[in-house]
C-alpha cells in the first residue's frame, strides 16, 4: 500500500506540517524532545543519546551480534559502524568473534560499558515510571498497538524501494 498525501486534511495551510495531523512530525518532535531531556544527563557521563540507547541494547552477559544492533536502533549499518567504533574507542564496548558463528562479531560492554549502561537504564526507567504514572495502562497498550501498525506501514513502503 502506497501512502498517498491528502492536503484536504490541512485546512487553509497546505503547504505546512501540523502537529495532530501529519503523524511522522508528530513522533520526530516527541523523539527530539526525549533526546534533549536524556542529552544533558548523557553529556554529563561523558556519552551521547545515541550512545546510551546502543548501550542499553547490548546484553550485559552474552554481548549481542553487531547485526542485531542497528534494527534494535532503527540505524542504518554504516551509522552503527561509526557509533560502535566510537564506543570501542571511549572504553564502553569491545568486539570479539561469536564462537558459534566465526563469521559473526558480537559486542559486548566492558566494565565502564556496563557503569554507563547502568546509569541509562536507571534513567529511562525514571522516565518511563513518570509516563505510566500519568497514562494509563491501557492507553499506553493502544499507544504501542498503534506504534507497531506504523512500523508495519512503514517496512510495507519501504521494502524494495530506495530508501
Amino acid at each position: 500500500m502506497d501512502i498517498d498525501f491528502d492536503p484536504r486534511l490541512i485546512p487553509d495551510q497546505q503547504d505546512t506540517v501540523l502537529t495532530k495531523v501529519d503523524i511522522g512530525f508528530d513522533v520526530k518532535v516527541t523523539w527530539l524532545a526525549i533526546a534533549r531531556m536524556f542529552s544533558p544527563l548523557a553529556n554529563e557521563h561523558g556519552i551521547t543519546v545515541a550512545m546510551g540507547f546502543a548501550l542499553l541494547n547490548i546484553s550485559r552477559e552474552k554481548g549481542t551480534p553487531a547485526t542485531k544492533i542497528a534494527p534494535l536502533l532503527g540505524m542504518e549499518p554504516r551509522s552503527l559502524t561509526r557509533l560502535i567504533k566510537k564506543l570501542e574507542e571511549d572504553g564502553f564496548v569491545y568486539r570479539k568473534q561469536d564462537p558459534e558463528d566465526k563469521r559473526s562479531v558480537r559486542i559486548f560492554l566492558t566494565t565502564l560499558g556496563i557503569e554507563k549502561k547502568d546509569i541509562a537504564q536507571a534513567r529511562v526507567e525514571r522516565f518511563n515510571t513518570a509516563v505510566r504514572a500519568m497514562i494509563k495502562e491501557k492507553d499506553l497498550r493502544t499507544f504501542f498497538d498503534v506504534l507497531e501498525k506504523i512500523h508495519l506501514v512503514i517496512k510495507e513502503n519501504t521494502q524494495g524501494k530506495a530508501q
